[in-house]
């Protein structure tokens, strides 16, 4: 049995939920498409997928955001016409970004994960507690957009949900992988290793929600202890989840891991 006080590296997590994984497959459903996504906060940036795995963004109007190079991506089909992208990051990169976009209503939720540095994450939680911040230092944003269509007042959004709070769910990750999930409120769930890696381990951290369908759920975690955040797509109808975790690969700092996930779901 794992020692149940040994907390391991992101790096080490992926090598533990690669083998046998119940991730679903990956789709090039997306390949040959150009989509533009007009932000809610007024930039439009352009995302050719040159095949199922590379893509091209280019940012179109707006500032903040210098164009990408070419870099590799993961879709996932979640139901029909709704995708999860995930924007692969390069080793070096400390932010991670992810989509769901739902080509029927034509309407996108941005996801952009930054990590923090090793002095910010080496940093005592009772001096963020002294300084009113909160207990993880890694960060999240989500930004609504449209589709192809610029973005007005009447377009339709991903809006934060509260219909998990109170829900125990199971998710078995991998013939060895599995953990329960305990939703508590709108910004906190409890998270327990039932089996694998992290057997025995077990925190409270800063969770997001958000409603994409009937029993379709983005959710998003930022884990304080070891600086970690994940992303990804329940379906409560299928009991099924796809997504991504993502931090540092080891205790150096020196290169991130972003990996695939996916789990059975029971409640």
């Amino acid at each position: 049995m794992p020692d149940p006080a040994r907390w391991i590296s992101v790096g080490a997590l992926a090598q533990a939920f690669a083998s046998d994984s119940n991730a679903p497959p990956p789709t090039d459903d997306l390949a040959g498409r150009s989509l533009i996504l007009h932000l809610e906060s007024g930039e439009a940036v352009e995302y050719r997928f040159a095949s199922g795995t590379e893509l091209t963004r280019n940012l179109l109007s707006g500032s903040g955001e210098a164009e990408a190079p070419d870099r590799s991506y993961t879709a996932t089909k979640v139901r029909d016409s709704i995708y999860f992208v995930d924007v692969l990051p390069f080793p070096e990169e400390t932010a991670a970004e992810s989509l769901v976009v739902d080509l029927g209503l034509g309407i996108s939720t941005r996801v952009v994960a930054k990590l923090p540095t090793e002095g910010e994450a080496r940093r005592p939680l009772l001096d963020r507690v002294a300084r009113g911040e909160e207990l993880t230092a890694v960060t999240a944003t989500f930004v609504n957009a449209a589709v192809d269509a610029g973005f007005t007042s009447s377009t339709e959004r991903h809006l934060p949900t509260t219909e998990l709070v109170g829900r125990r769910v199971e998710y078995t990750y991998s013939p060895s992988e599995q953990y329960e999930h305990i939703y508590l409120n709108d910004r906190f769930y409890t998270w327990h290793c039932l089996r694998g890696s992290e057997k025995g381990l077990a925190d409270t951290d800063r969770c997001h929600c958000y409603k994409l369908a009937d029993d379709l759920f983005l959710f998003v975690w930022r884990e304080k202890i070891v600086p970690t955040l994940g992303v990804v797509v329940v379906d409560l109808r299928a009991k099924q989840t796809v997504g991504k975790i993502f931090g540092y690969e080891g205790g150096d700092f020196a290169k991130v891991s972003n990996f695939r996930v996916g789990a059975y779901v029971r409640l």
